[in-house]
Protein backbone atom coordinates (compact mmCIF):
# COMPACT_ATOMS: atom_id res chain seq x y z
CA UNK A 1 0.00 0.00 0.00
CA UNK A 2 1.53 3.07 -0.89
CA UNK A 3 2.16 5.91 1.65
CA UNK A 4 4.31 8.55 2.97
CA UNK A 5 6.01 7.65 5.98
CA UNK A 6 6.73 11.24 6.90
CA UNK A 7 3.22 12.38 7.22
CA UNK A 8 1.69 11.86 10.17
CA UNK A 9 -1.61 10.05 9.72
CA UNK A 10 -3.91 11.32 11.01
CA UNK A 11 -6.66 11.00 13.92
CA UNK A 12 -9.72 9.92 11.29
CA UNK A 13 -6.80 7.27 9.45
CA UNK A 14 -5.94 5.94 13.03
CA UNK A 15 -9.45 5.14 14.03
CA UNK A 16 -10.38 4.08 10.49
CA UNK A 17 -6.98 1.41 9.99
CA UNK A 18 -7.79 0.38 14.19
CA UNK A 19 -11.61 -0.68 13.63
CA UNK A 20 -10.15 -3.06 10.27
CA UNK A 21 -7.36 -4.46 12.85
CA UNK A 22 -10.06 -5.13 15.30
CA UNK A 23 -11.66 -6.96 12.62
CA UNK A 24 -9.23 -9.50 11.75
CA UNK A 25 -7.68 -9.54 15.22
CA UNK A 26 -10.07 -9.25 17.53
CA UNK A 27 -7.91 -11.17 20.65
CA UNK A 28 -6.12 -7.28 19.73
CA UNK A 29 -9.77 -5.32 20.16
CA UNK A 30 -9.65 -3.87 23.84
CA UNK A 31 -5.99 -2.88 23.68
CA UNK A 32 -6.12 -1.78 20.06
CA UNK A 33 -9.31 0.71 20.86
CA UNK A 34 -7.15 2.15 23.98
CA UNK A 35 -3.91 2.69 22.01
CA UNK A 36 -6.07 4.13 19.17
CA UNK A 37 -7.55 6.71 21.32
CA UNK A 38 -4.84 7.72 22.37
CA UNK A 39 -2.73 8.02 18.75
CA UNK A 40 -5.97 9.69 17.51
CA UNK A 41 -5.53 12.38 20.50
CA UNK A 42 -1.98 12.99 19.72
CA UNK A 43 -2.45 13.23 16.25
CA UNK A 44 -5.22 16.02 17.39
CA UNK A 45 -2.62 17.99 19.56
CA UNK A 46 0.60 17.72 16.71
CA UNK A 47 -0.85 20.80 14.28
CA UNK A 48 -1.08 23.02 17.26
CA UNK A 49 2.77 22.05 18.39
CA UNK A 50 5.04 24.42 16.72
CA UNK A 51 8.09 24.54 18.54
CA UNK A 52 11.06 27.02 18.40
CA UNK A 53 13.45 25.68 15.96
CA UNK A 54 16.39 23.91 17.18
CA UNK A 55 18.85 25.14 15.48
CA UNK A 56 22.44 23.39 14.40
CA UNK A 57 25.50 24.84 13.69
CA UNK A 58 27.01 24.37 10.33
CA UNK A 59 30.06 23.12 10.88
CA UNK A 60 28.81 20.75 13.87
CA UNK A 61 26.45 19.54 11.28
CA UNK A 62 28.91 18.88 8.56
CA UNK A 63 30.74 16.64 11.47
CA UNK A 64 27.67 15.02 12.57
CA UNK A 65 27.07 13.89 8.67
CA UNK A 66 30.62 13.15 8.15
CA UNK A 67 30.69 10.69 11.36
CA UNK A 68 27.35 9.41 11.24
CA UNK A 69 26.32 11.11 13.90
CA UNK A 70 23.11 11.56 15.82
CA UNK A 71 21.66 15.54 14.97
CA UNK A 72 20.82 15.54 18.71
CA UNK A 73 20.68 13.66 21.86
CA UNK A 74 17.33 13.34 23.19
CA UNK A 75 17.17 15.79 26.32
CA UNK A 76 17.53 18.71 23.58
CA UNK A 77 13.83 18.17 22.26
CA UNK A 78 11.65 20.82 23.13
CA UNK A 79 8.13 20.19 24.78
CA UNK A 80 5.08 22.06 24.65
CA UNK A 81 4.18 22.00 28.37
CA UNK A 82 0.73 23.13 27.53
CA UNK A 83 0.10 20.44 24.98
CA UNK A 84 1.70 17.71 26.97
CA UNK A 85 -0.30 19.21 30.39
CA UNK A 86 -3.51 18.75 27.99
CA UNK A 87 -2.38 15.30 26.91
CA UNK A 88 -2.03 13.94 30.10
CA UNK A 89 -4.83 15.02 31.22
CA UNK A 90 -7.10 13.23 28.26
CA UNK A 91 -4.88 10.29 28.10
CA UNK A 92 -5.80 9.29 32.06
CA UNK A 93 -8.93 9.75 31.56
CA UNK A 94 -8.76 7.29 28.67
CA UNK A 95 -7.02 4.79 30.84
CA UNK A 96 -9.57 4.91 33.70
CA UNK A 97 -12.29 4.24 30.92
CA UNK A 98 -10.24 1.88 29.15
CA UNK A 99 -8.17 0.24 30.79
CA UNK A 100 -8.27 -1.88 33.77
CA UNK A 101 -4.95 -2.33 34.79
CA UNK A 102 -4.19 1.70 34.35
CA UNK A 103 -7.15 2.97 35.77
CA UNK A 104 -5.36 2.78 39.62
CA UNK A 105 -2.21 4.98 38.20
CA UNK A 106 -4.26 7.17 36.36
CA UNK A 107 -6.53 8.08 39.02
CA UNK A 108 -3.29 8.31 41.66
CA UNK A 109 -1.79 10.58 38.55
CA UNK A 110 -4.64 13.00 38.07
CA UNK A 111 -4.99 13.20 41.88
CA UNK A 112 -1.22 14.99 42.10
CA UNK A 113 -1.64 16.89 39.22
CA UNK A 114 -4.88 18.14 40.72
CA UNK A 115 -2.56 18.80 44.01
CA UNK A 116 -0.07 20.07 41.98
CA UNK A 117 2.43 17.15 43.42
CA UNK A 118 3.65 16.25 40.55
CA UNK A 119 6.33 18.82 38.22
CA UNK A 120 5.35 17.50 34.69
CA UNK A 121 8.63 19.83 33.69
CA UNK A 122 10.95 17.67 36.13
CA UNK A 123 9.05 14.24 34.77
CA UNK A 124 9.37 15.06 30.76
CA UNK A 125 13.52 15.91 32.01
CA UNK A 126 13.94 12.88 33.69
CA UNK A 127 12.12 10.70 30.66
CA UNK A 128 14.49 12.20 27.88
CA UNK A 129 17.27 12.71 29.90
CA UNK A 130 17.15 8.74 30.75
CA UNK A 131 17.38 9.08 34.25
CA UNK A 132 15.77 7.21 37.07
CA UNK A 133 11.90 8.06 37.67
CA UNK A 134 11.45 5.48 40.66
CA UNK A 135 11.94 8.14 43.45
CA UNK A 136 9.47 10.26 41.31
CA UNK A 137 7.25 7.70 40.95
CA UNK A 138 7.23 6.30 44.17
CA UNK A 139 6.47 9.68 45.99
CA UNK A 140 3.21 9.25 43.75
CA UNK A 141 2.60 5.64 44.98
CA UNK A 142 2.42 4.62 41.48
CA UNK A 143 5.24 2.20 39.49
CA UNK A 144 7.95 4.01 37.24
CA UNK A 145 6.40 2.05 34.30
CA UNK A 146 2.71 3.40 34.77
CA UNK A 147 4.27 7.02 35.09
CA UNK A 148 6.65 6.68 32.22
CA UNK A 149 3.82 5.24 30.01
CA UNK A 150 1.79 8.59 31.06
CA UNK A 151 4.94 11.05 30.71
CA UNK A 152 5.72 9.91 27.18
CA UNK A 153 3.10 9.58 25.50
CA UNK A 154 2.07 13.64 26.84
CA UNK A 155 5.35 14.79 25.03
CA UNK A 156 5.17 12.32 22.09
CA UNK A 157 3.23 14.99 19.73
CA UNK A 158 6.44 17.32 20.73
CA UNK A 159 8.94 15.00 20.13
CA UNK A 160 7.10 14.49 16.69
CA UNK A 161 7.27 18.29 16.09
CA UNK A 162 10.83 18.75 17.02
CA UNK A 163 11.82 15.51 14.83
CA UNK A 164 10.03 16.87 11.72
CA UNK A 165 12.17 20.17 11.55
CA UNK A 166 15.12 18.69 12.65
CA UNK A 167 14.44 16.05 9.64
CA UNK A 168 15.44 19.05 7.47
CA UNK A 169 18.61 19.17 8.10
CA UNK A 170 19.24 16.09 6.61
CA UNK A 171 19.60 14.95 2.71
CA UNK A 172 16.27 13.95 1.00
CA UNK A 173 16.24 10.32 0.85
CA UNK A 174 19.12 10.15 3.14
CA UNK A 175 19.91 6.42 3.59
CA UNK A 176 21.11 5.69 7.03
CA UNK A 177 22.44 2.19 7.61
CA UNK A 178 23.18 2.25 11.01
CA UNK A 179 20.82 0.56 14.57
CA UNK A 180 20.16 4.01 15.76
CA UNK A 181 17.96 7.26 14.68
CA UNK A 182 19.89 9.99 12.87
CA UNK A 183 17.45 12.57 14.55
CA UNK A 184 17.75 11.65 18.21
CA UNK A 185 20.49 8.79 18.45
CA UNK A 186 17.32 6.00 20.12
CA UNK A 187 16.92 2.49 18.48
CA UNK A 188 14.20 1.59 15.84
CA UNK A 189 11.38 -0.82 17.54
CA UNK A 190 9.54 -1.20 13.83
CA UNK A 191 10.76 -1.74 10.88
CA UNK A 192 8.73 -2.31 7.50
CA UNK A 193 9.25 -2.82 3.37
CA UNK A 194 7.90 0.11 1.21
CA UNK A 195 5.76 -0.03 -1.36
CA UNK A 196 9.14 -0.26 -3.72
CA UNK A 197 10.54 -3.17 -1.56
CA UNK A 198 12.80 -0.99 0.72
CA UNK A 199 13.62 -1.57 4.34
CA UNK A 200 13.26 1.51 5.88
CA UNK A 201 12.95 1.76 10.12
CA UNK A 202 10.86 3.85 12.91
CA UNK A 203 12.44 5.05 15.86
CA UNK A 204 11.12 4.10 19.10
CA UNK A 205 11.22 7.94 20.72
CA UNK A 206 10.48 10.23 17.67
CA UNK A 207 9.07 8.53 15.09
CA UNK A 208 11.59 9.62 12.17
CA UNK A 209 12.03 6.66 9.46
CA UNK A 210 15.14 6.25 7.46
CA UNK A 211 15.99 3.58 4.47
CA UNK A 212 18.55 1.04 5.36
CA UNK A 213 19.79 -1.68 3.49
CA UNK A 214 17.38 -4.42 2.65
CA UNK A 215 19.96 -7.16 4.76
CA UNK A 216 21.84 -7.48 7.28
CA UNK A 217 21.97 -6.76 11.23
CA UNK A 218 21.29 -3.07 12.11
CA UNK A 219 22.99 -3.74 15.70
CA UNK A 220 26.36 -5.47 15.12
CA UNK A 221 26.70 -5.08 10.71
CA UNK A 222 26.55 -8.87 10.59
CA UNK A 223 26.10 -10.00 7.20
CA UNK A 224 26.89 -13.38 6.95
CA UNK A 225 23.77 -15.50 5.81
CA UNK A 226 23.94 -18.10 8.33
CA UNK A 227 24.25 -14.93 11.37
CA UNK A 228 20.87 -13.80 10.70
CA UNK A 229 17.47 -14.84 9.82
CA UNK A 230 14.15 -14.57 10.47
CA UNK A 231 10.89 -16.77 11.44
CA UNK A 232 7.10 -15.75 10.50
CA UNK A 233 3.63 -17.33 10.03
CA UNK A 234 1.84 -18.29 6.94
CA UNK A 235 -1.16 -16.78 8.49
CA UNK A 236 0.29 -13.22 8.78
CA UNK A 237 2.01 -12.63 5.83
CA UNK A 238 2.88 -8.87 6.61
CA UNK A 239 4.38 -9.69 9.71
CA UNK A 240 8.03 -11.15 10.13
CA UNK A 241 10.84 -10.90 12.86
CA UNK A 242 13.92 -10.74 12.04
CA UNK A 243 17.32 -11.96 14.46
CA UNK A 244 20.67 -12.02 14.97
CA UNK A 245 22.63 -14.61 16.29
CA UNK A 246 25.39 -12.55 16.85
CA UNK A 247 24.14 -10.07 18.89
CA UNK A 248 20.81 -11.57 19.91
CA UNK A 249 18.37 -8.71 18.86
CA UNK A 250 15.40 -8.40 17.00
CA UNK A 251 13.78 -6.41 14.91
CA UNK A 252 9.55 -6.96 13.60
CA UNK A 253 9.10 -5.76 10.18
CA UNK A 254 6.67 -5.13 8.70
CA UNK A 255 5.69 -5.97 4.91
CA UNK A 256 3.11 -3.02 3.81
CA UNK A 257 2.41 -4.75 0.20
CA UNK A 258 0.66 -7.14 2.03
CA UNK A 259 -1.49 -5.31 3.78
CA UNK A 260 -4.88 -3.97 2.81
CA UNK A 261 -5.04 -1.49 5.08
CA UNK A 262 -2.87 2.25 6.06
CA UNK A 263 -0.09 1.27 7.95
CA UNK A 264 0.42 2.93 10.99
CA UNK A 265 3.57 2.22 12.69
CA UNK A 266 2.54 2.62 16.19
CA UNK A 267 -0.40 0.73 15.93
CA UNK A 268 0.96 -2.22 14.39
CA UNK A 269 3.66 -2.28 17.03
CA UNK A 270 0.80 -2.62 19.61
CA UNK A 271 -1.08 -5.45 17.28
CA UNK A 272 2.65 -7.66 17.19
CA UNK A 273 3.19 -7.60 20.60
CA UNK A 274 2.74 -11.83 20.64
CA UNK A 275 5.84 -11.45 17.86
CA UNK A 276 7.66 -9.92 20.80
CA UNK A 277 7.07 -12.58 23.13
CA UNK A 278 7.74 -15.13 20.84
CA UNK A 279 11.29 -13.49 20.53
CA UNK A 280 12.06 -13.23 23.97
CA UNK A 281 10.95 -16.64 24.54
CA UNK A 282 13.66 -17.98 22.31
CA UNK A 283 16.24 -15.77 23.62
CA UNK A 284 16.18 -12.58 21.78
CA UNK A 285 16.28 -9.53 23.13
CA UNK A 286 14.56 -6.24 21.07
CA UNK A 287 17.82 -3.40 20.37
CA UNK A 288 17.37 -0.09 23.24
CA UNK A 289 15.60 -1.93 25.74
CA UNK A 290 18.28 -3.94 28.73
CA UNK A 291 18.67 -7.90 28.60
CA UNK A 292 15.55 -9.43 30.88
Amino acid sequence: MTFDPRQPATAAQIKQAAETIQKIRPGYSPMIAFYSQIFAAQAEALPQITPDPIVINPDLLALKMENEMPLISPIQFIVDMTAAEALITTIADLAVTHAPKLAGPADTLSTALDQGRLNLDTLFTCLLDSRDITELSHALEMTPESLGFFGYNAMFPSIQACAAQLATYLPQDHDHNKGYCPICGTAPDLAFLDDKGNRQVFCALCSHTWRVKRLGCLFCDVIEKDGHSYFFSEDEKEYRVTYCDACKNYLKTIDTREMGRRFIPRLEQVTTLHLDLQAGEQGYTRAGDAPA
